[in-house]
Formats: C-alpha cells, sequence, structure tokens
C-alpha cells in the first residue's frame, strides 16, 4: 500500500478513535457499525479494527454483543 493510502487509515482511526471517547451507549451501536463499515472500505486496517471494537466495548460498559 502506498504512503497516501496508509495516511487515510491513519486518519480514519484517529477520527473514530475520538469518537470512540465520547461516546454513549446509545451511540456505541452506531460507532460499532462506523468502525465496520471502514474496515470494509479499507479505511482501517484489521489491528486497528481490533482496537475500536475494544475501545467501543469499554465505552458502553461492556454491552453483550457488541462486536459480533
Amino acid at each position: 500500500m502506498d504512503e497516501r493510502g496508509d495516511v487515510k487509515m491513519s486518519q480514519k482511526f484517529d477520527e473514530l478513535k475520538q469518537k470512540l471517547k465520547n461516546v454513549d451507549k446509545e451511540k456505541a451501536g452506531q460507532l460499532v457499525k462506523d468502525v465496520k463499515q471502514a474496515h470494509d472500505d479499507g479505511d482501517i486496517d484489521e489491528n486497528e479494527k481490533k482496537e475500536l471494537m475494544s475501545e467501543a466495548k469499554k465505552a458502553a460498559g461492556g454491552l453483550g454483543g457488541l462486536g459480533k
């Protein structure tokens, strides 16, 4: 992947991570969908997806089924 693609991934990852810092339980489900979509679109890689999903679970208070 070229440098430009890596920058795009990093920017999306940072954007999603910032959203997770401010998320409440009501928004957690939508952010999980956003993370999955960003991964499907190639905006974040698998490791970034895993980290963001872990953060989403923490932000949502460990709601069951969030990462599925």
